[in-house]
């Protein structure tokens, strides 16, 4: 069988580790020595008792950089007055990031790259250096394609795949075949901002903790400027905004939790472009990807407010000690590190793409990933914009890539019928079951790990 040119470069560099590692002390037996002995049911590192889970940026590949693949929320504008802009101006700024943080209790990351790392705590720092020392950065392109898209035939092929009922080539090819007209949106004309009446709504999906948070984070901006900002939330505020415009009554300002969603409120002008103080304080405290995903041809309609990491893998700091591996900091050592891991009696990952309706995303996630590491922010913006097919020989290339590691004979707990039937909820709890070694997965699955396992450092 063909070996792909990443299994190639991978083995050059894994004789040099293995000729280095024979050449060191013959007593160490931290690497797996004994591995065949007990090989079968404790492939998470034999009897070490994992405390802790952390996590470490998905390696970039060659000269990819370090780039990353975002998702969170943007802040739009339905009323176009000098009130309302302040209030995005405003979340624009250091300032607002440093207010929320002192107001929340955890859970709110910003890629605001001005805001001091030291106002984070404990693990968020880790994410949010991530976030700061991204070269590059994109929105998850699911979220950003067409929903027929992005939330349908993708998800499907994903699924397909995985099966073993498609090849990448026949399920992407499926996908273009069906791929709907992606909408002209026309410039919306720059309306005239007027003065407000002194008031700001923002309507969004925060409740409860997070609500009051957000809520509290303009308390000083109300004492600076007099303008009152009142914040109300409702989880179900993605299916409620549609109706509130269709009504004639929504809210200043509203939280899109995805770029999809405020194309499709631009498609008609019912969004208010953004005016040059807002944009200039975006650029001044965002790296351009991260703006990218408010941008609609060459206006600006969204803020953006809280982002999550997604280009993580998680792993346990005991597990990896016990075994003498180290984070890989490019892609040639990530394959390295998986190699011996299946050489020392370990399995390196644990995949669930299983999510309900929603089956197959996981999978979406690692194509966007690579898709960035692989061609760069340039060809995946064509992607996503589909200006090219979506079975263009490059998107083909990143699919066939991923499932040479997936279907890598040891390297996924389970194979590919165990990742095409478990709940991604669930499957990266395999690193502290002894399962797997390492879980790729955004910083949200940190809701998922059980009590008792503390998560990077939480101090």
């Amino acid at each position: 069988m063909k070996r792909p040119l990443w299994r190639i470069l991978a083995a050059l560099f894994a004789l040099s580790l293995f000729a280095a590692a024979c050449a060191g002390d013959d007593d160490d037996t931290s690497a797996g020595d004994d591995s065949g002995d007990d090989s079968g049911d404790d492939s998470g590192g034999g009897d070490v008792e994992i405390e802790s889970v952390d996590v470490f940026p998905l390696p970039p590949v060659g000269d990819s950089g370090e780039v990353v693949l975002t998702g969170g929320t943007f802040a739009g504008a339905f009323s176009a007055d000098e009130d309302t802009m302040a209030v995005l101006e405003y979340m624009a700024s250091p300032e607002y990031v440093e207010r929320r943080l002192e107001a929340e209790v955890g859970g709110f990351l910003s890629a605001n790259q001005n805001v001091d790392v030291e106002s984070y705590s404990g693990f968020e720092q880790t994410l949010v250096e991530i976030l700061q020392n991204a070269e590059s950065a994109r929105f998850d392109g699911s979220d950003d394609m067409v929903a027929e898209v992005g939330a349908g035939t993708f998800w499907s092929a994903a699924t397909d795949i995985v099966s073993g009922n498609a090849t990448v080539e026949e399920a992407f090819g499926e996908v273009e075949s069906g791929y709907p007209p992606v909408p002209e949106i026309a410039e919306c004309p720059a309306p005239e901002i007027g003065p407000g009446d002194g008031t700001v709504t923002i309507f969004g999906p925060e409740v409860e903790q997070e609500q009051q948070g957000f809520q509290q984070s303009f308390d000083a901006f109300t004492e600076e400027t007099g303008i009152t900002v009142q914040v109300q939330g409702d989880r179900s505020a993605e299916e409620q905004i549609g109706v509130q415009v269709q009504g004639g009554n929504p809210p200043d300002v509203f939280i899109f939790p995805q770029p999809g969603l405020l194309r499709s409120f631009v498609e008609d002008c019912q969004l208010v472009p953004l005016p040059e103080n807002v944009v200039s304080a975006m650029q001044e405290n965002f790296v351009e990807g991260f703006i990218a995903g408010g941008q609609v041809g060459d206006q600006y309609y969204g803020v953006p407010n809280k982002s999550d990491v997604k280009s993580l893998v998680w792993y346990s700091p005991e597990a990896f000690e016990a075994n003498g591996y180290e984070v890989p900091a490019d892609h040639d050592e990530f394959v390295a590190l998986m190699d011996q891991m299946v050489e020392d009696g370990n399995t390196p990952l644990c995949i669930g793409i299983g999510s309900d309706a929603a089956t197959g995303w996981p999978f979406t996630d690692w194509i966007e990933d690579y898709m960035l590491r692989l061609h760069g922010p340039e060809v995946y913006d064509q992607w996503v914009n589909h200006e090219i097919p979506f079975d263009d020989p490059q998107v083909v290339e990143v699919g066939e890539f991923v499932m040479d590691i997936w279907s890598e004979d040891g390297y996924v707990f389970g194979g590919l019928q165990a990742a095409a039937s478990t709940p991604f909820a669930e499957s990266g709890l395999g690193i502290i079951e002894g399962d797997c070694m390492m879980h790729r997965q955004a910083n949200f699955y940190a809701a998922n790990w059980p009590e008792g396992i503390t998560v990077g450092s939480e101090s």
